[in-house]
């Protein structure tokens, strides 16, 4: 599903959009002007329906070279070696504490366990492990083709989180995984690494990049007018309060 000039949306869980597999989270594919980047992986159980979406939307799936992760949950990042091997050149990037985890395919750190306990990953569902190629370090840049997507520290949803900010279309997009989502709205679970002070200091450094569109992991993306959502949760945060959380 085409969002903009040179951004689409090839997976999702989300009602009323592209559905690849219920546990997955919004799957962004980038045209980079020279190959193909996307923004999280999704769970790794609908892989073939993702390809699918990248061909409807006029993509060769080889043409595709990286795949960035917000963080490790497993909607988000389970999905990374079904990515390697449907496309066995594709380079995968996260931040160092989640390549770490992901490469030993560590459930408990990553609170998959927990989740599947929970209800939220299927009975069967297992975390494959998969091994970064690159680390995404915080306050760095990552030039993929002719895009440079800065890499901010994010944690508070899960420890190792980051968000991505880039200029495509003449607009600055923010991806934000599960840190910030429309409507000012963040994600706060009973799981070891999530940390409600951190999720609002995070939320704090994001809106000020001032960005033009928030593309989060969950819920329908906002392509114009973000910064009404990132007032939402800073007015909150201005109150001592803690912004509304999606569940």
């Amino acid at each position: 599903m085409r969002l903009t000039e040179r951004i689409y949306l090839v997976g999702s869980g989300e009602t009323g959009w592209v559905i690849t597999d219920p546990i997955d989270s919004q799957v962004y594919l980038v045209d980079t002007g020279d190959g193909l980047a996307c923004v999280d992986a999704g769970a790794g159980l609908s892989m073939e329906r993702i390809i699918a979406e990248v061909r409807a939307d006029g993509f060769a799936p080889e043409r595709i070279r990286w795949v960035l992760l917000t963080h490790g949950h497993a909607d988000h990042a389970g999905g990374a070696a079904a990515w390697r091997r449907a496309v066995p050149s594709i380079r995968v990037g996260a931040s160092g504490q989640v390549a770490g985890w992901l490469a030993a395919g560590d459930e408990e750190a990553l609170s998959v366990d927990r989740a599947r306990t929970a209800g939220i990953y299927p009975p069967d569902y297992r975390l494959e492990p998969c091994e970064a190629d690159f680390v995404l370090e915080a306050d760095t840049e990552v030039e993929l083709g002719g895009i440079r997507f800065r890499v901010v520290a994010t944690p508070g949803h899960a420890e190792g989180h980051v968000a991505f900010m880039a200029e495509i279309d003449g607009a600055l997009n923010a991806f934000t995984g599960d840190a910030l989502f429309p409507e000012g709205r963040i994600l706060l679970q009973d799981t070891w690494d999530c940390d409600a002070r951190l999720a609002l200091r995070s939320v704090e450094r994001l809106a000020a990049y001032r960005p033009e569109r928030l593309l989060a992991g969950h819920l329908p993306p906002v392509l114009a007018d973000a910064g009404r959502h990132f007032c939402i949760a800073l007015d909150r945060i201005a109150q001592l309060a803690v912004p509304s959380s999606i569940s």
